[in-house]
């Protein structure tokens, strides 16, 4: 069964075969991405103020896409799955949020990851000289936003997070695994880095392992 995922981002689609791995009656799940239509520089304007309109906006940009073009790889019926997740920090209010890949930015270029995950803990140590002493955590969590669509109308949504705090410096990050944050972003029960944790562990207590299989039982088979 084909699943055609509204991004060219390789991680997420790693990740995202991962947890689709062998559901419904046992026929496998194949993620396709819009370069598998001849679709090339998908990149919607992610115009939404929620994690869940950005996943939507990216869903039916793609089914759209699909529809008219009709490439020989898509056939009526498989779904497009898109999501929108980000990283939110308690102590910035959120932030960076819905703006997580973006954060740091300009010009409409991206910072390299390592770039920006030294910024934004800067950014939250220059905040936390400020709070009061009840108020100055590290505590953090992802949000992920999935949407499952069928069609411009028939969609399913599911979003979750992944609870735990940044580290205190840059130099603390730890781990080659996993993408982005993941290398700040440390799970205090785990005493791990969401980096270091191996695939089956991240997607069995991650926002995206989680959405993922709320996600997987509104499959059609």
């Amino acid at each position: 069964m084909n699943i055609w995922l509204a991004s060219g981002n390789t991680h997420k689609k790693l990740e995202l075969e991962a947890i689709f791995r062998t559901k419904g009656d046992g026929r496998d799940i194949v993620i396709r991405v819009p370069a598998d239509a001849g679709i090339d520089n998908f990149d919607p304007p992610e115009t939404g103020s929620s994690f869940a309109e950005n996943a939507l906006i990216k869903a039916r940009s793609l089914y759209r896409l699909l529809k008219e073009r009709q490439p020989s790889s898509f056939r009526d019926g498989e779904p497009v799955l898109a999501d929108d997740s980000g990283l939110c920090v308690e102590a910035l209010e959120g932030r960076p949020g819905i703006l997580s890949a973006r954060y740091g930015g300009k010009d409409g270029k991206k910072l390299e990851a390592a770039k920006r995950n030294a910024l934004l803990l800067e950014e939250l140590d220059a905040r936390l000289e400020f709070l009061p002493p009840e108020k100055q955590n590290r505590k953090a969590h992802f949000v992920c936003a999935m949407v499952l669509c069928y069609s411009e109308d028939r969609f399913f949504i599911a979003q979750e997070t992944f609870e735990g705090e940044l580290v205190n410096t840059i130099g603390a990050g730890r781990g080659s695994g996993g993408f982005g944050y993941d290398p700040i972003f440390r799970i205090p029960s785990l005493g791990r880095t969401a980096a270091e944790l191996s695939e089956e562990e991240k997607n069995a207590i991650s926002h995206r392992g989680k959405a993922g299989k709320a996600i997987a039982g509104f499959l059609a088979f």
